[in-house]
């Protein structure tokens, strides 16, 4: 039995309009706390007034929907844990299989699939396959995983190394 793990439903830019709503909707929520605390220093539009109940929907509406695009938007790991902004001299997809055999709480699992979804604009999408289910692979990898299959040839057993993830990807040729 197999799974495949949601790699992102949004890219990087529409995450970034998420944030942007989200913001928006804070924004608004803080303008409405502001006047029914002391009031604003300055007339808001007519609308504002006569349709207070609608102005919070959308408030809540933009941050509910913000959120939600950047729940399901890339994983990005901070610069300070990812290091530089690595991309291959090459543009586009490399490879036509990618397979990251795991087990339930496996942390190594779990930093293996993010290592592979920062990569993802390289990679095909990852289908992850729990070990546990299949007597056969938990036999063959019970002590290995995570392990990383790449068009048929385990390339990572354990540990996922980026440096030799960029090098495997660097060196392969464009599907």
């Amino acid at each position: 039995m197999s799974s495949t793990r949601s790699t992102s439903k949004f890219t990087a830019g529409q995450t970034h309009f998420g944030a942007v709503l989200l913001g928006l909707g804070i924004g608004v929520l803080a303008l409405i706390a502001w006047e029914n605390s002391s009031g604003l220093p300055w007339n808001m539009p007519r609308f504002w007034y006569g349709q207070r109940t609608s102005c919070l929907g959308i408030a809540l509406f933009f941050i509910a929907f913000g959120l939600y695009v950047m729940s399901y938007g890339p994983r990005e790991l901070p610069v300070s844990i990812r290091g530089t902004l690595w991309q291959p001299t090459r543009r586009g997809r490399r490879f036509q299989t990618v397979i990251l055999y795991t087990r339930e709480d496996c942390h190594l699992c779990d930093e293996a699939f993010d290592l592979l979804q920062n990569y993802s604009a390289y990679l095909p999408i990852i289908r992850e396959v729990d070990i546990d289910l299949e007597p056969s692979l938990r036999q063959q990898w019970n002590t290995w995983v995570p392990v990383v299959e790449i068009d048929g040839k385990v390339r990572f057993k354990g540990r996922v190394s980026e440096m030799l993830l960029r090098r495997l990807i660097e060196g392969s040729p464009l599907v």
